[in-house]
């Protein structure tokens, strides 16, 4: 994965602005898998590790997490596979955990989020405006969510067809 944020046009639309030491993702992995409040996989396309996806900052109390998806194999991109990735941990969320709502949020510009998410059942509930400068400018934070209810409808109109 370390390959994956060496590369610009990977990161353009991350948070983060530098290159990640394998030192660092290792620990960043360990954090993450002893983390009670976060799950996190890997996506595999063709027998190798293409992106990942997770549920983060799990609050049991009010039942809400937030989540995120990464491609950061470009060979792959364009193929649907963040869409289907955000729909099936939708499915996990929903189905086997309590949670009532899933946040999530893009960089104003990312096309592939933006469709990825909608296409999952997400929905713009606002944004943090010029919340950060890529690129000489600066854009605006997107900020996403999926009810349960929402998701249940969407799912109920899938079996219904």
């Amino acid at each position: 994965m370390i390959t994956w944020f060496e590369d610009q046009e990977v990161t353009a639309f991350m948070l983060i602005t530098s290159p990640m030491t394998l030192e660092a993702e290792r620990a960043w992995l360990q954090r993450t898998g002893d983390d009670p409040n976060q799950i996190l996989w890997a996506i595999e396309h063709e027998g190798r590790i293409v992106g990942t996806t997770a549920i983060a900052s799990i609050d049991w109390r009010n039942l809400n997490a937030t989540t995120g998806t990464l491609i950061g194999d470009k060979s792959v991109w364009g193929r649907g596979i963040a869409g289907e990735m955000m729909r099936l941990r939708a499915d996990y969320a929903f189905t086997q955990l309590p949670l009532h709502k899933l946040n999530s949020a893009y960089l104003d510009g990312n096309e592939a989020s933006r469709r990825a998410q909608m296409a999952a059942g997400y929905r713009e509930v606002g944004r943090r405006r010029e919340e950060f400068f890529r690129n000489g400018a600066w854009v605006d934070f997107v900020l996403t969510e999926l009810h349960r209810a929402d998701w249940e409808a969407r799912r109920q109109q899938h079996t219904d067809l």
